[in-house]
This record gives structure tokens, sequence and C-alpha cells, in this order.
């Protein structure tokens, strides 16, 4: 099982088998849509309570070798007990320092994403640049034309030149110790986990958005453009529409959902569409979204992933195959969020379908490229049996800790005195000592010779137990174990 670490500025704040370094809280919420958010506290005896610098501090959180998350604190709390708490946000919120200056661009999809990072990474020290990752949401022309007379935060010009022009999600990926952004139309990460009602799931909560519903929509494409007095091109005010290739009419309606629910109206801007045929399509393939409202299906779950079995976490920005025949579910879905507390995975959560946004980014249509997505789940070819029986409620506590048993004194008080020590591992109540190799266990001493701790920590490594005597506290120390799983 991969041990989940918490580091500050690339120095150990939280480990689960150094009793020192105790958090209390380490919630992580991942976002499809939106900035992943860190939730930490620790108490007021932590050694180093007082390195965490909002703004400032690099907060990594791994899992194994994985990075689950990477931002900064955005604020430092305490509360009647002293504990402290930092709310944090992702590394795509560095996007949020830096602001385009206006600019004029005509070219493929790509290149306008590539000068705004440009732009920002010339403004920021390296902890914030980006490396231009994959891009796979196209424009049917390979050209758009775009530009801004105002300075721009660099998040707002990605999300309103391209996020709700042209959809897709932004992912941060870690390679090699370096941050890519990706710019992607669709997920094709899978989890090897199944969600089934029975097995994994604790609750499920659905929630219909009624308010959110609309039946007629006006669709506004890209200003057009008029020749002023001296003959230059210059875009109007005036925009394309589809009255002439829709009867013309300048909306589209859904009929059957206005008998129902009567006429509830909006509109929609697509800049870069400039022919009304293509602006209709968008229209109607929006507005079959636009009826349905928007829907949360929450499924309170046990990842599988935190009982030991060797199957791989659940992520948002990744699909998911979900079963409960009791209330309809049964698909593979997008994972749009994921609430995950490695502390007390017990409440650990995760939205399919749509998540308080709206449909044109975050509907799952369950039929699109599955097949090809099975095809293509980045070298998990291997399918895996779901694991049977129904799963009680993880107690975090005892998942796995470790207990030194002492045969022998405790306080040295005369010469030739000697204990033997023992690091038992258990898993749950189940003692798993006998299977773990000798080389997963660290002994450690603490004295006032840091120097001499060093050498005798080198000569008991990959023992499971040791033997101590006088000697090794002439003065005074404290022994612990560390445990790799």
């Amino acid at each position: 099982m991969s041990l989940f670490r918490v580091y500050v500025d690339g120095a150990l704040f939280y480990h689960p088998n150094l009793s020192k370094l105790v958090i209390t809280e380490a919630k992580i919420s991942e976002d499809a849509v939106n900035i992943d958010s860190l939730n930490l506290s620790a108490p007021f005896s932590h050694p180093y309570i007082d390195s965490i610098k909002p703004m400032a501090s690099v907060i990594v959180c791994k899992k194994g070798e994985e990075v689950v998350f990477e931002g900064r604190a955005l604020d430092d709390g305490s509360d009647f007990y002293n504990t402290h708490s930092w709310t944090c946000e992702s590394a795509l919120a560095y996007l949020k320092d830096t602001v385009q200056p206006p600019f004029s661009y005509k070219g493929p999809l790509k290149g306008l994403l590539e000068q705004f990072i440009s732009v920002h990474n010339s403004k920021v020290e390296k902890q914030k640049q980006f490396k231009l990752g994959n891009i796979t949401v196209t424009d049917n022309n390979d050209y758009i034309s775009y530009s801004s007379s105002e300075y721009t935060k660099t998040i707002d010009a990605i999300k309103n030149k391209l996020i709700n022009t042209h959809g897709g999600y932004l992912q941060v990926r870690y390679e090699k110790d370096e941050k890519y952004l990706d710019y992607l139309e669709d997920f094709k990460l899978r989890s090897l986990q199944k969600v089934e009602f029975g097995k994994n799931i604790t609750d499920v909560k659905i929630t219909k958005d009624h308010t959110e519903r609309v039946t007629a929509l006006i669709p506004l494409g890209a200003r057009k453009t008029i020749q002023d007095e001296d003959g230059n091109e210059v875009q109007s005010e005036e925009r394309v529409d589809i009255s002439s290739v829709n009867n013309g009419l300048n909306y589209v309606h859904d009929e059957k959902e206005v008998k129902n629910i009567g006429w509830i109206w909006t509109t929609e801007v697509w800049d870069d569409v400039t022919i009304p045929g293509n602006l209709l399509k968008k229209a109607k393939s929006r507005l079959g979204d636009l009826v349905k409202g928007v829907t949360s299906i929450q499924l309170t779950i046990v990842d599988e992933s935190d009982t030991g079995a060797d199957i791989g976490d659940i992520h948002a920005r990744m699909y998911v195959e979900c079963i409960s025949n009791p209330h309809g579910i049964n698909g593979t879905y997008l994972c749009v969020s994921r609430t995950r507390d490695y502390l007390n995975p017990a409440g650990n959560t995760i939205t399919i379908g749509a998540s308080g946004v709206s449909l044109s980014q975050a509907t799952v249509n369950q039929d699109k490229n599955i097949s090809a997505l099975e095809d293509d789940i980045l070298g998990q070819t291997n399918k895996i049996d779901s694991i049977t029986g129904e799963l009680n409620t993880i107690n975090s506590q005892k998942m796995y800790r470790t207990e030194l048993v002492v045969d022998g004194v405790s306080i040295f008080r005369n010469k030739g005195q000697r204990s033997i020590m023992q690091c038992k591992v258990y898993s749950w109540d189940k003692d798993i000592t006998n299977t773990l190799s000798a080389d997963s266990f660290l002994w450690h001493r603490k004295s006032s010779d840091e120097e001499a701790d060093k050498l005798w920590d080198s000569s008991h490594k990959g023992m499971k137990q040791i033997t101590i005597t006088t000697a090794d506290v002439y003065d005074n120390a404290s022994f612990y174990c560390e445990v790799n799983l």
C-alpha cells in the first residue's frame, strides 16, 4: 500500500510512521472543471508548524511516488485547541498570478494557448511555470481569430477565449519533475475499479436542479465584418445568427418541453462561428443539454485502493463504471469531482455527471467513444475483477499501525542491562509483521550526538527486532522504527 506524505518547500511535514510529524486533517477536493483544493490541519506541537507561509510555501502531497496535490496555502487559522489549519489551492491557481496584455491573435487554436502560457511563464518564478502539454481540443477550421483590448488574468483569458467557446478541460500533469498544462476535449483515463451498489457504495445522493433548465435558445456567432467610410474592414456590433437557415427564426426551441414547463429563454455566444449553418448545429446540440437542467450524482464510496488492494486510485478526471440499479445508475461516467480524506477514508465521495457547472462543460455522454476508450486506457489493459463481498466502513486508525514491544527494561540504570525491542505491524487488527521483508524496517536513535545517531541508524537497517544495551543509551536516547510498506 502506497504511503501518503506531505511536504512543505521540499521538507517532510507529515509521514504516517513518524509520530512527531502528526497532522489532524488532509482532505483533498479534486474538480475536473475548477481548481483543486486541500484542507490541511496540524496540532500546535508539530515541530514545523511555522514553516507554512501562506501564498509563498509550496505544499506537495504524494501517495507513493504520485503527486496528488501541489499548491499553496491561502490562509492560516487556529481553533480553541490551537490546532492550525490551512486552506490550500492547487498549482492551476498559479494562472491567476499573471495578466495577459491587450492582444490580437489569428491562427491555430494551439498557438493561442501557447501564447498565453509563454506570457505567463515570463512573468513568474520557475515554480509557477508550466510546459505546454497535450492539446486535444480542436477547431473545425484550425483557425481562430481573437483579440482583447483589456488586461486579463491568464486563467480568465484561457476560459473566455478557449474553454467557453471550444469546451474542454484544463489539467495539470506531472512528468519527471515538470508541470505540464494539458487542454483536453475529453479524458481518456479509466478507473480499474468498479463502483457498485452492495459492494463499495455506502450512500447515494441525486440532485436535479430544474432552475437551470431552458427550452428556447438564441445562438449568436462571431461579429460581422463591414466596411467603414474609408473602405477598411472592421467588426460591427451585429453578430451572425441563424435566421437565414432556420425559417427566419433566430432561435431554436424544444416543443415538448415548452408544453411541459413553458417558454424559458437564454442566449449564448460562439465567437468563433462565422457560418449560420454551423451555428444552427451547435445551438441544437446545446439545447439538448439545456432542457435537462443540471444533475449531480454523489456517491459515498469505499475506495478499494484504501483497503490494500493493488487496484489503483479513483480520481476526478477519469471515467468510472458505476452500477446502482435501485437508483437507475448503470454505465461509465466521468468522475467530475472527488473528495478524499487521507486520514479518514470512510467519508470519501465521488461526483459523477455535472457538479454545479453548465452541462456543456461536464455532461457525460455515456455512449460517446466508450469502445475506443476501452482500447486506450493508457496501458491499463488487464481487467481487474471487482472485490466481492460487502465492505465495512473503514476505521482509518486500524488500517496500518505499528507497535513497539520491549522485552526487558525501558529505563537503563545499571551497566550490563539489555532489552530486546521488536516492531510489529498491523493491518486493521491482523499482525502482518511476518509477511514483510526485513528490509522494510529502519531503526532510528535520537540522542544528543547527531553524528553518532547516524552511524547507529546505518548499522540497524533491515532488522525486525534489535537488542539495546547500556552502551546505546550512554547519555539519554529514544528509539523508533520506520516501516516502508
